[in-house]
C-alpha cells in the first residue's frame, strides 16, 4: 500500500510507518466485519453488515445536520449541505464513519498515538477519494485546501489530516461504543425493514443524483435531451434546482 506524502515533508514518516504496521495487522484477516451474534435475537451484535449500514445512515444524517448548523452559525442563513438530490444525507460523513470504524475496530484498545496515526492516514485517503469522486461525477468540489500549507491538489492538507487523527480517537473511544449499543437495541424486524429500505432508496437516489449531475454538464455544453429520462432530469432537476441543492459546491474548470 502506498502512503500519501504531503509536499515531500518527512515529518509524517513516523505516523505513516506506524499506520502501515497497524493496518497490516488489522486487515490480515477478513473476520473483522463478520462477527456473528452471540445471543440469538439480538440485532446487529458485533461489527456486522447491518451495523455498518446503520452507522453509515446515521452518520450521513448527522453530518448533514452538523453542516447545516455550522452554515447557520457561520453565515447566519440555512443552506443545503446534502450530497444527493433527495434526503438529508452527507455522504462524506457516512463514508468517514464507516472507514474509521473498519480501520480502528481491531485497535480500539491500542495506545492513542497508534489510533491517531491510523486515523490520520485513513482519513486523508478517504477525504481525497471523496473529493476526487465528486469532481469526476459532478464536475465540482465541496472544499478546496489549495491555499493551505502542505496540501495535495487542494483535496487534503496536513492540518485537516491531523483533525482526522483526533476525530478517529474520539470516534472509536467514545462515539462508536454508544452508537453501537443504541443500534443493538433496535428490534430485529424493524431494524431489517429500515436498513433494506434505506439501501434501496440510497442506491436509487445515488443513481438519480449522478445522472442529474452529468445531465447538468451536458446542458452547459448545449446538448438537448436525447431520451425520456434526460427530459425527466431537465424537468425536475434544472440548473436552478441543482445549484440550490449543491449550493456549497464549486464548478471545476477543466
Amino acid at each position: 500500500m502506498k502512503v500519501l506524502m504531503i509536499n515531500g515533508s518527512s515529518r509524517n514518516n513516523g505516523c505513516t510507518r506506524a499506520a502501515l504496521d497497524i493496518m497490516t495487522e488489522t486487515f490480515k484477516k477478513d473476520d473483522f466485519v463478520q462477527e456473528k451474534s452471540q445471543e440469538k435475537g439480538e440485532y446487529a451484535e458485533g461489527l456486522c453488515f447491518d451495523k455498518i449500514v446503520w452507522i453509515f445512515m446515521i452518520s450521513c444524517i448527522v453530518g448533514f445536520l452538523v453542516e447545516t448548523l455550522w452554515c447557520l452559525i457561520k453565515h447566519g442563513y440555512i443552506e443545503s449541505r446534502q450530497s444527493l438530490v433527495w434526503g438529508p444525507f452527507s455522504v462524506a460523513y457516512g463514508m468517514g464513519a464507516v472507514v474509521l470504524t473498519l480501520a480502528l475496530y481491531k485497535v480500539k484498545d491500542a495506545p492513542l498515538w497508534k489510533v491517531f496515526c491510523l486515523s490520520f492516514v485513513v482519513g486523508t485517503v478517504t477525504e481525497y477519494i471523496c473529493s476526487l469522486g465528486q469532481e469526476i461525477v459532478f464536475g465540482s468540489v465541496a472544499w478546496d485546501y489549495s491555499k493551505m500549507p502542505l496540501n495535495i491538489n487542494g483535496r487534503v492538507c496536513f492540518l485537516y489530516s491531523c483533525f482526522w487523527g483526533l476525530l478517529g480517537i474520539l470516534w472509536i473511544k467514545a462515539i462508536y461504543p454508544i452508537m453501537s449499543k443504541v443500534i443493538e437495541k433496535i428490534p430485529v424486524k424493524l431494524g431489517n425493514v429500515i436498513m433494506w429500505t434505506f439501501i434501496v432508496f440510497f442506491i436509487f437516489d445515488s443513481f438519480v443524483s449522478a445522472t442529474a449531475g452529468l445531465r447538468m454538464d451536458k446542458r452547459d455544453a448545449g446538448q438537448a435531451p436525447n431520451n425520456v429520462y434526460e427530459q425527466f432530469l431537465d424537468n425536475h432537476f434544472p440548473d436552478e434546482r441543482m445549484n440550490e441543492i449543491y449550493a456549497n459546491s464549486q464548478k471545476v474548470n477543466k
